[in-house]
């Protein structure tokens, strides 16, 4: 069972999302705690993997990602394991930076990146339609971000 999470926690899931890299001093010190307490109950928000990592956002343009899409994949029935198959095929490709199962019209969604709109016609033409067991791909371009990836909510 998950334990329940104190107000100190969640003040520190609030921090942590939006400074990964905080020393643990101004961590201890925006929480109100003191610094060891706070990096124990840290350490525990890790162990118990609520937080399940750090990482750094790196700009898409600036690695030469000019193009950002999401793709919808419908696929068809086949014999057994297909779909793990398809799905751990994607996951070598490193123009998919996440995929996801749906349900609905559409089983997979897939967001994926590529240097040029041609890149990505190859990608699409050459890997993604020649997946066993794919049936359609349809690709939506990101024109902006109108609201990025931020912190989930953390509630009381």
């Amino acid at each position: 069972m998950k334990r329940p999470l104190s107000p100190s926690d969640r003040r520190i899931l609030r921090v942590v999302q939006r400074d990964g890299r905080i020393t643990a001093a101004a961590l201890a010190e925006q929480v109100g705690l003191a610094a060891s307490p706070c990096l124990r109950r840290l350490k525990a928000l890790e162990d118990d993997g609520i937080v399940e990592g750090y990482r750094a956002r790196v700009s898409r343009k600036a690695l030469g990602f000019d193009v950002e899409a999401f793709i919808f994949i419908k696929l068809e029935q086949s014999e057994p394991g297909w779909r793990t198959r398809l799905v751990d095929r994607l996951n070598t490709y490193e123009e998919v930076i996440a995929c996801y199962a749906l349900a609905g019209d559409v089983d997979l969604l897939v967001h994926a990146v590529a240097e040029t709109i041609e890149s990505f016609g190859e990608f699409t033409m050459n890997r993604l339609l020649t997946l066993p067991g794919v049936a359609d791909v349809r690709s939506s371009f990101v024109l902006s971000a109108v609201k990025p990836p931020s912190p989930l909510p953390v509630r009381e």
